[in-house]
């Protein structure tokens, strides 16, 4: 009969093995991830952003590419939410970045938009190229602005920000009752993600891991997706499925409904707007901040409006807008930095048959606002072949 091995002998024999299986699994996941920041790299080097499928997993891969790289022109970043990348735009090349990029020949041009990305995520970003980029145009959605104010939670993506080593600090929430400061990690557990964890792949790139072989980006998401439809199903509840790239005029009711109702919930303001007490212009006044301390040129404009349907449709209030477009521009002008306001006329800026929604752009839309762009840049220095100054008090 065949001795068993005393148990104190097992266990180190298993330990030995569980190490072997962690490191070969991490070995193995390193390149997959590696083959997925490779076809990242390649697709936004050509295109000036990374692919539309999934921006916010990928992102991040095309961000510490950034950082390894040196460049030989100066480099203009481009930064904001969902319009500044194009996620209604087909073409990289109709994005302002595109049409930018036609004109700078001397320059190097980085869409670093991020759909669904507020004020926080747009920090972390900026703040994690702020040594690779020598120009800053950095776009307000004001859609943005409303629902980084109202939130408990402070960012839409935290995982992205932890990714970065970006994740702000909870004093940062003092003062702001309405922030749950439970949504922003602890100092210990940044310093432990930060000098421990993400310097394992299976930690770090757990989401682009967790995309690459279940479509999600994590298992929490996906719980979420499978509980809502089955409450769907059992409500009788359809999914509308809204075309990204057409223009509101061309589709069907049911869709427009669904845009219309979308957009009038994200303008909305659960509180007046308090530029006292206001979270986004509190994170303005950090990203300002990082800006002056880094010594970078920076212009600030506003992504325009359809006002034809936000009238049609009366999808907001141009008081509240003006309040608050008002707070920031006086911010940023208050620190020496260029603020264009494209929504200050009476009639639309582009024309309403190029909008997807009331502040998406069709691809036609987008070229057209793109040129528009690069010409008010021309005030700025930032269009010029040498480097302007930041404009003097």
């Amino acid at each position: 009969m065949a001795r068993k091995l005393p148990v104190k002998r097992l266990i180190p024999i298993m330990l030995i093995l569980a190490i072997i299986g962690l490191i070969v699994i991490t070995q193995w996941a390193g390149s997959v991830v590696n083959t997925m920041k490779q076809d990242v790299v390649s697709h936004a080097e050509k295109e000036l952003r990374v692919p539309q499928y999934d921006s916010i997993v990928l992102t991040p891969l095309w961000i510490e590419h950034i950082q390894e790289q040196g460049f030989d022109k100066p480099v203009v970043g481009m930064f904001g939410a969902s319009t500044v990348f194009g996620t209604t735009v087909k073409e990289a090349q109709n994005t302002p970045s595109g049409i930018l990029q036609v004109h700078l020949k001397d320059k190097q041009v980085l869409n670093l938009g991020l759909s669904g990305g507020r004020l926080v995520e747009t920090y972390a970003i900026l703040a994690s190229v702020i040594d690779k980029v020598d120009f800053v145009l950095y776009e307000i959605n004001y859609g943005i602005l409303p629902a980084t104010d109202n939130d408990a939670a402070v960012a839409v993506y935290p995982t992205l920000m932890s990714k970065l080593n970006q994740n702000i600090p909870r004093a940062w929430l003092d003062g702001f009752s309405r922030k749950d400061k439970e949504s922003v990690p602890s100092s210990v557990h940044n310093a432990v993600s930060t000098g421990v964890l993400n310097h394992w792949t299976l930690y770090h790139d757990r989401d682009a891991l967790s995309y690459r072989f279940f479509k999600t980006r994590s298992t929490t998401e996906k719980m979420r997706r499978e509980i809502q439809k089955a409450r769907d199903a059992k409500q009788g509840v359809k999914e509308t499925y809204i075309p990204p790239f057409r223009a509101f005029e061309k589709l069907k009711e049911d869709q427009q409904k669904n845009v219309v109702k979308h957009y009038k919930s994200l303008y909305t303001w659960e509180q007046p707007f308090d530029p006292n007490n206001s979270f986004g212009l509190f994170m303005m006044e950090k990203t300002l901040d990082l800006l002056e301390k880094h010594k970078k040129q920076a212009v600030f404009y506003t992504a325009p409006l359809d006002k034809q349907m936000i009238a049609e449709h009366n999808m907001l209030e141009w008081q509240d807008y003006h309040k608050v477009m008002g707070a920031y521009q006086t911010l940023i002008e208050s620190r020496s930095y260029p603020f264009i306001e494209f929504n200050d006329e009476e009639n639309n800026l582009i024309p309403h048959e190029y909008y997807h929604d009331a502040s998406h752009l069709i691809d036609d839309g987008s070229t057209i606002f793109g040129e528009i762009l690069y010409e008010r840049l021309k005030t700025y220095g930032i269009t010029d072949t040498q480097q302007g100054t930041r404009k003097q008090p």
